[in-house]
């Protein structure tokens, strides 16, 4: 809910809605569902605000995907193993706004009280007041507003008047596209909480946090400090939809349940042989990510 500028992981960002954090020069991981085929895959890195059009040849750059690594699975309904490690075509050189993350250990999660943070490009709204009196046609203003994202309590006039001095005017929210690289601290929740919350077994290979995600935010990361270093803790997979008002918690992949068994094994030099054995094939992520929306009964292009 504020500027990602200010943070001190202001890492590349991908394709406008994901973000992604480099494992090094030429990995990073992001959630499988955001993998689109790889022959239309490129990666755009070292910018935080896409309404900055000045210099953009130095804030921008687009770099070939070479292959792609996601987990051999059988369970692809709503919690399949969503992340997926990206292998580029050539080595993207750090700058202030690319730098690396440090990976956690093998099966070592982070804290419950450790702070946690996410940042994405996810839909926001700001209240947009009006003068009754000087709208008169109700259309004008409900075109203004997509009440399939807004809560019913939000679109009930009666309960956003304010005053500014003697008038009265009425508000409501009006969701856009964020513009610049956004941040928000999380708190973890334990595993039986989040279960609960959620009404359904959550596998051990999730990370769950009180929401605080947004609708388009899939592939944001989860990241805290351990020892000084900043690490990786999980990917989103999926949310609330609505971060100012979530109703259920915000699912991460969590990272340290794959470092043995998927990425070391991809990003390792030599290893790509072994890939068979290690990755799923393209047709089987596309029929894994597809059955996933199905389960919520969404359609999607893969």
């Amino acid at each position: 809910n504020k500027d990602a500028c200010e943070f001190s992981i202001r890492l590349g960002t991908i394709l406008r809605t994901n973000f992604s954090q480099c494992i090094n020069t030429q990995q990073d991981s992001t959630a499988q569902n955001m993998a689109v085929s790889q022959t239309k895959l490129h990666r755009k890195v070292d910018k935080d605000n896409v309404s900055d059009n000045k210099a953009s040849e130095t804030q921008v750059i687009c770099v070939e995907v070479e292959s792609i690594c996601t987990p051999i699975q059988k369970d692809c309904g709503p919690f399949m193993k969503d992340i997926a490690v990206v292998k580029l075509k050539k080595k993207v050189n750090y700058t202030e706004n690319i730098q690396p993350i440090c990976l956690p250990e093998n099966s070592v999660d982070p804290p419950l009280s450790s702070p946690a943070y996410t940042v994405g490009w996810g839909k926001i709204y700001e209240y947009y007041y009006y003068d009754e009196d000087e709208h008169k046609d109700e259309d004008e203003i409900e075109d203004r507003i997509d009440d399939s994202k807004v809560p019913t309590s939000m679109t009930e006039k009666s309960n956003n008047l304010v005053n500014v001095g003697s008038q009265e005017y009425i508000g409501f929210p009006a969701f856009s596209e964020a513009t610049t690289l956004m941040e928000k601290k999380l708190d973890l929740i334990d595993q039986n909480q989040c279960s609960a919350q959620m009404k359904s077994e959550v596998p051990g290979y999730f990370i769950c946090t009180d929401g605080g995600t947004c609708h388009g935010d899939s592939g944001a990361p989860l990241m805290y400090e351990h020892h000084g270093r900043w690490t990786l803790a999980g990917v989103l997979s999926s949310g609330p939809g609505n971060c100012y008002q979530p109703e259920r918690p915000s699912l991460f992949v969590k990272v340290s349940h794959f470092v043995d068994s998927l990425i070391s094994k991809f990003v390792q030099p030599g290893n790509h042989s072994d890939k068979n054995a290690t990755c799923a094939t393209e047709d089987a992520r596309k029929e894994c990510v597809t059955k996933a929306y199905q389960s919520f009964n969404t359609s999607v292009q893969v």
